[in-house]
This record gives structure tokens, sequence and C-alpha cells, in this order.
């Protein structure tokens, strides 16, 4: 054995001239590998093991569209790459740095092992379906070590495209994806790796890994400092690198094979109707609700939430309610993605969205957004996207009904948020400003929005009896007040 082991480098090497001798990258590979330590050395590589601290970003949910995303502090970060097995899990613990109903610290643990998994917090392993394992799977190409290892293997494509006067770019295809390494043209560092991917919410986007801090650590050159952007935009987590250790044991990487052959069950989509009101419903049936209005000659529909398949549902349980009223347009309480991923799916059914003034650019930057990885409702069949904003308040009336939309000032959870206020009815429709628990609860979590809204339903005036949220369940607007303090 011991024998073996010591020809293992040599064999690496002798494959790491061969196999790069015929790829059309030649040159910057060889370059690329030299700056890290040397082609043989990368070969070498078999085990990795990273550990540090850092932040993680919370997508899709910032104040307004433009603003910073919250930050979680990452307090501890360990990950471990079993290069030679295609195995890798991370383990980190999180605290928000945000206001949020859980201020709790947060132990995620997810990983790799021929399928995607998470670890929940009673140590069960959950295996992920086919969208996650390719997104995990491409996590061995975003480290430099995995992408020119990668390059190593047969029937990969290595070409160098076309970069500037500072960068070179070296692209890999691979298990059905594309990589490109942008390379510094004069350390020939390499300085991120990209991979275009398909987004629920935003289609075809670019998540790109980069790197800086770079330190030799057993003669191979690793970056010490790592984020992850997505479409060079919106940070995703960064991380500095207190320790990093080449060629340690990493057995207890493998999953047992119950959780590889586990069999995989779409979640059902539900959705069940309940009458607030004559002629208001709300539409349940799972995290995220909507609310059905009936006016005069029409449907009003409140929220579009989650995912185009939650939407598409509740439009299709609503068109039941009254068949001969169509619905035309969806009001969209604020920007954060649990609460608009579906919008493009209204507007593939020909609704009219209508959002606070501050998220109509971001809406309509959405509906133009490629679908071209995995083509959406709106993608198959494009419509106009009609976006409508509210700057303060906007009422809609046919004379049977009125419905106001009212912008809701002074939250640190949206600054372009709406409420929906019926004044006949005396019912407010909100989001995430106040969710309440199960009837049955003793020991509620912490409300850290709801005094802003108290607060906010004083300053406008509203006559409000009950308040209908997006989450939880229907309560009286006294419970309210006293989730508030007030």
């Amino acid at each position: 054995m011991s024998y073996l082991r010591m020809l293992a480098p040599l064999a690496l090497a002798a494959f790491s001239q061969a196999a790069t001798a015929q790829l059309p990258g030649r040159t910057l590979f060889d370059d690329v590998a030299r700056a890290l330590g040397g082609g043989d050395r990368i070969a070498a590589v078999h085990s990795l093991m990273v550990q540090g601290t850092g932040r993680n970003y919370n997508l899709g949910q910032n104040p307004s569209p433009d603003a910073p995303l919250p930050m979680y502090e990452v307090t501890k970060y360990v990950r471990a790459y079993d290069f030679a097995s295609s195995r890798w899990r991370q383990d980190q613990t999180r605290e928000a740095r945000f206001p949020t109903g859980n201020m709790a610290p947060q132990r995620q643990r997810f990983g790799y092992d021929v399928v995607a998994y998470d670890i929940t917090s009673d140590t069960t392993m959950r295996r992920l379906g086919e969208r996650p394992t390719v997104d995990r799977r491409a996590e061995f190409f975003y480290h430099p070590i995995g992408f020119l290892q990668a390059a190593l293997k047969p029937g990969v494509r290595l070409v160098e495209e076309r970069g500037n006067d500072s960068t070179r770019r070296l692209r890999l295809d691979a298990d059905g994806q594309t990589y490109v390494m942008v390379v510094d043209r004069r350390s020939r560092l390499p300085l991120r790796i990209e991979r275009r991917i398909h987004h629920n919410m935003l289609g075809d986007a670019t998540v790109s890994s980069e790197f800086s801090d770079w330190k030799v650590v057993s003669n191979v050159r690793l970056p010490m400092k790592m984020s992850q952007r997505i479409d060079g935009h919106w940070p995703l987590a960064e991380m500095e690198l207190s320790d990093a250790r080449v060629n340690v044991a990493m057995n207890e990487l493998a999953i047992d094979d119950v959780v590889k052959t586990a069999a995989l069950q779409a979640p059902p989509v539900n959705v069940a109707i309940d009458s607030i009101a004559p002629g208001v419903w709300y539409v349940t049936g799972g995290s995220h609700h909507s609310v059905a209005i009936e006016m005069r000659d029409h449907i009003l529909l409140i929220e579009a939430p989650q995912s185009e398949d939650r939407t598409l549902a509740v439009i299709r349980k609503v068109r039941e309610l009254r068949p001969s009223k169509p619905i035309r347009a969806a009001v969209n309480t604020h920007h954060h993605f649990d609460h608009s991923g579906g919008i493009r799916a209204a507007l593939a059914e020909g609704l009219v969205v209508i959002t606070h003034a501050g998220n109509v650019p971001f809406y309509q930057g959405l509906a133009k957004r490629p679908f071209t990885i995995a083509a959406d409702a709106l993608a198959k069949a494009p419509k106009p996207a009609v976006v409508e904003g509210v700057a303060v308040k906007r009422v809609l009336t046919d004379g049977a009904r009125t419905v106001e939309l009212h912008e809701i000032t002074g939250s640190t959870h949206s600054e372009t948020m709406l409420v929906a206020y019926l004044p006949a009815e005396k019912l407010l429709i909100e989001a995430d400003l106040y969710s309440p628990p199960a009837a049955n609860v003793t020991a509620p979590p912490p409300a850290p929005f709801a005094k802003s809204l108290v607060e906010n339903i004083d300053r406008l005036e509203l006559q409000v009896e009950r308040i209908v949220p997006i989450h939880g369940r229907v309560i009286p607007f006294a419970d309210l007040r006293a989730a508030a303090g007030m």
C-alpha cells in the first residue's frame, strides 16, 4: 500500500502532462497551473479542508430592489472537499445582522455525494432534487483546484477565449455545464470562475466565485478570501479563511446509500379557499396566502407569491369562484422574492401587476430577463408587461366595492411596501409586518415589525377590525396591538 501511495503523485503528474498536451487551452492552463504550484501538485490534491468566518447575504430580501442585501455574520465556516471521491460538505453557523423574527444562531449543514443533501437539526439527511444536485456538483468547479483537475479528465473541452488588456479567459465544458476561469494576465492567478445558471426568480443568471489573498499551503497556492456573486451585482457570500489543509482524511463525507436512493416527491401545491367576508376569499393551503376580492365585473388578486407553480394554481382556483369574472390585476405587497416569485406567471396570464412605485423598474426588468435554460410560462407565451406603481395611495373602486392601497412608511423590513384596506369590511391585508402564530402557541416568536404596522394604521386613520396576513391566520386588530406591545 505504501508503494502505491508513493507512485500516485508520479502517475498523476504524468497524466497531467499527457492530458494538457491535448488541450486547445493548453498554454493558459499551464500558466495557471504553474502559478498555483505546478500541474503535478494540483493533480495530487485529493482533498482540501478550509475554515474561517465571513458573511452570507439574503438575496431578494433587501429593503428595496436597489438597496444592499441584509447580511448574516458567519461565525464558523468549515468546508471539506474530497476531490478524489467527488464529495463535499459545508458546516457553518450564522447570525442575522438585520431585524427578523429569528435572531438565534443558525447552524447549516449540507453537501454533495452523488446527490445533493441537507442535514436537518436532528442529524437526519434529506436528499434534494435534480436542480440542486447539478448546482452542488458545480461547487467543485468553482474552486481553482477543482476546475484545473476537471480539465484533466477525458471528455472535457478546454478553450482559451478572448480576454481583455488585463485578463485572459479559459472556458471549460464539462458535465454538461460551461465554466469560465478569468485569469489575471500578469500574475496568471485566477480572479474568478463563472457559470451561467437557472435561477427560479431571475432566470438566466451568472454566478461567479472570486478569489484573492493567495497563500502557499503544502506547496500549492490557495485563495484565502473567496466570495460568490450573482450577475456581477448581488453578493451571495464572502469568506475569509483562517486555515486550509491539503490531503487530510475525508471518510466522514460519505452518505448512506439509503439517502442517495431516497424517492423524490415534488411537494403538492395545495390551494384552499376560505370566505373572510362576502366576496372576499382567503386563498391558503401553503406558507404564503393570497386574497381574492370580487369587484362588480372582475376579480382582484392580492399577492402572487413564491413561484410560478403556486401562483398559477392560485389563479386557476380563484377563477373557479366566479367563472364569469376575469382576474384583471394582481396586487404585490413588496418585492421580496418569496412574495414576488409568481410575478412573471401573473404577467403570463395577462394580469396587470400593481405594486409600490419603487418596485416598478425591477419588475419591468424582471419581465425582460431571459429564461432560456429553463423556460417559464412568460418565456413560453410572451405578453406585454403592464406594471403600475403606487407612490402613496391608490383607490380601486367600481361602485360595488372599494379597495385602498396604502404605502407603508418607516418599516425596516421593506421600504417599498403596500397594504390593502377594505373600508366597508374593515379588513387590512398585509405581508410580513405581522405573521400571527397558531392559536395554541403559548410563547409566540418576536414580532419586530408589528409596532411599525400599528403606527402606520394609526397614521392613516384606518378603521381596522381584522388583520388578514399573507402568513398566518386572520386575527382581530386587538391581537396585533397586543403583539406590538401597544
